[in-house]
């Protein structure tokens, strides 16, 4: 199979826009009540990168930072806003840092989206850090892809193989079948001739080939099959299917390498995870083996870690009514909305680095975490 090259960029320059396409053709971009809460906040896409700065949330310290180090690009977690701002005064946080983006020219970009589902964020990453095994997502990601049947003269099969996959098809199975052709001929016919007109059967044979379509692709395929086609009227086939990708998902469920009471898991993961705080459930009798972790607000993801009877789920963002619901089922742990979202700039820096290698890209240095605990 040909696979078609990506577009390089490592000698030319890059638009702010080549930046952003690139990121959502690899990552899911959410919505939360029909409100996006990704893509551009302020700035002009058609501007020429002269550097990336990635950051967890947009503070006036963290725009200083960008202009200091000759950042035009800011890739931000944390939405400024989720509403619409009614106006744009410097009295207010996010209007302040909007005038402020606008006077220094800078692009503000909201990246808030799961990158469980590249098998590589956040959640893999705590996981990774208190050891678990053998990890799954806990709702696998699934994929709507097409299956292509068609038929083709076998001379004609390997043109038409390098022709779908060079536009994003995939070969999946092959096979030489049998064809009944109805062949009209004429009176006067030298094979038969005692019957003047009429019409008989004849046996072919065909390749079926089946191909798996990206939806991306799917019209380019199609057309590409109707134009390489030997056949002037092409027979073809297409249907619906949904997959699961293989250990891609939201979140991941693991094993710890030994049980733990729970009183000791809880003092593990805090010092795995250097916390200085966690909120949790009463703690049971029963050790802690199964291990689910959440990097976000992972309330939704409450009641399928319950159906799955896992032993502790590692998340934030939890409401005081999900801590009863959970109570003496699992054991559920809140570390805070900024401990799940460290490593993530790392995360977004690395996905880039491998794409873009002639643009100066940075982790902001800034600690942007407004909340506070006092600790006894």
């Amino acid at each position: 199979m040909t696979v078609k090259e990506a577009p390089s960029y490592s000698n030319t320059a890059v638009a702010i826009s080549d930046v952003i396409n690139y990121l959502e053709q690899k990552v899911q971009l959410p919505s939360q009540n029909g409100v996006a809460t990704s893509g551009i906040v302020v700035g002009d896409i058609g501007n020429i990168v002269t550097g990336i700065l990635i950051a967890l949330d947009i503070t006036e310290a963290v725009l200083d930072e960008a202009i200091e180090k000759e950042c035009n690009f800011i890739i931000v977690n944390q939405p400024i806003f989720i509403e619409p701002l009614a106006k744009i005064i410097p009295e207010s946080y996010a209007g302040k840092c909007v005038i402020k983006a606008i006077k220094h020219e800078l692009t503000i970009y909201v990246l808030n989206t799961n990158l469980d589902h590249l098998g590589r964020g956040a959640s893999h990453r705590i996981a990774n850090l208190i050891e678990l095994q053998e990890i799954y997502p806990i709702i696998p990601h699934k994929a709507i892809l097409y299956r292509l049947t068609t038929f083709v003269p076998p001379h004609a099969e390997k043109h038409l193989v390098q022709s779908l996959c060079q536009v994003g098809a995939v070969l999946a199975t092959q096979k030489l079948t049998g064809v009944a052709l109805n062949v009209h001929y004429g009176a006067g016919s030298e094979s038969l001739p005692h019957f003047p007109t009429g019409s008989r059967l004849e046996f072919s044979q065909e390749s079926q080939l089946n191909f798996i379509l990206p939806t991306l692709c799917r019209e380019r395929i199609v057309q590409t099959l109707l134009q390489v086609h030997p056949y002037e009227k092409v027979t073809y086939y297409l249907e619906q299917a949904e997959v699961v990708v293989n250990n891609v998902g939201s979140g991941v469920v693991g094993t710890l390498p030994i049980e733990l009471p729970g009183k000791y898991f809880l003092k593990y993961i805090k010092t795995k995870l250097a916390l200085s705080y966690l909120q949790h459930t009463n703690y049971f009798d029963r050790p802690i083996k199964n291990v689910a972790v959440y990097a976000g607000s992972g309330g939704w993801l409450l009641k399928e870690v319950l159906s799955k009877k896992i032993d502790a789920f590692i998340t934030t963002g939890l409401q005081y009514e999900q801590f009863l619901e959970a109570d003496g089922k699992t054991l559920l742990i809140d570390i805070g909305y900024h401990a799940v979202r460290l490593g993530l700039k790392n995360l977004i820096l690395v996905l880039l680095s491998k794409e873009f290698n002639n643009i100066v890209i940075l982790r902001c240095k800034t600690i942007t975490n407004p909340v506070h605990h006092i600790n006894d």
